[in-house]
């Protein structure tokens, strides 16, 4: 087994690592009704795959308010300290998914694999909702978080550029595996030539899926054999 790692597999947090029983929903709404009252309106923002900066400026552009980056400062300021308050409040909530613990024990002695994430969330968010969920976010070597990249596909390069950082080679995009639960996922993948690996733990049915591109589609993490199969596909072709 390579002493380097020479596959990446990037994470999603929000319906595929675990669950906050709605917290981070809950500290948009507060941040934003504190800076501006009843006239920011999060109706029709489709939370689910999206970068927390879009959300922000897709809810203010809906609400006719104009965007500076001050503002945009100051909600991120303030949504981050309540969505720690939220996580505590409604800790009984806040859970990882089944058999996500499991998996990343297994997956953190292989020598050859790297974790990582990718996700949507601001850095301090994706920390919070980790910790609180009982994981570690000292587990994931790689991150790359929605306040990285102006859309969901462009993280993959930040996370490349970030593996490479740690070991000074960079990895091939077809030894990447994004795992994710909502088509946004699938088409970040799909778009930067690497694995989709799709879980149907969100809001989206495996149907949803498979037309989305998702080259596996699993209904939870709760079995790791299809990911083990993928990895060991990997080993494979590094061998012959």
């Amino acid at each position: 087994m390579s002493k380097r790692p020479d596959c990446l597999l990037l994470f999603d947090i929000d319906g595929t690592l675990l669950l906050t029983g709605g917290a981070g929903a809950r500290a948009m709404l507060r941040a934003g009704r504190r800076l501006w009252g009843e006239r920011l309106s999060w109706v029709g923002v489709e939370a689910a795959g999206g970068l927390d900066p879009a959300l922000f400026e897709e809810a203010m552009e809906r609400s006719g308010i104009p965007v500076s980056e001050d503002d945009h400062l100051r909600f991120r300021a303030l949504y981050i300290g309540f969505l720690e308050e939220e996580l505590g409040r409604g800790r009984a909530d806040v859970i990882a998914m089944p058999g996500v613990r499991e998996l990343l024990d297994e997956l953190r002695t292989q020598t050859d694999v790297e974790l990582g994430l990718l996700t949507g969330n601001y850095g301090p968010a994706a920390r919070l909702k980790i910790a609180a969920a009982g994981l570690s976010p000292e587990w994931f070597e790689v991150a790359a978080f929605g306040d990285d990249a102006p859309s969901r596909p462009k993280l993959v390069e930040v996370a490349i550029d970030r593996f490479e950082a740690r070991h000074g080679v960079r990895v091939d995009h077809r030894r990447i595996v994004v795992i994710g639960d909502t088509p946004r996922d699938v088409h970040c993948a799909l778009e930067n030539g690497c694995m989709a690996f799709a879980v149907a733990t969100g809001k989206h049915a495996p149907s949803v899926l498979r037309e989305a591109g998702a080259h596996v589609v699993v209904e939870s993490l709760i079995d790791p054999s299809p990911l083990r199969r993928v990895i060991e596909g990997f080993r494979n072709s590094r061998e012959h």
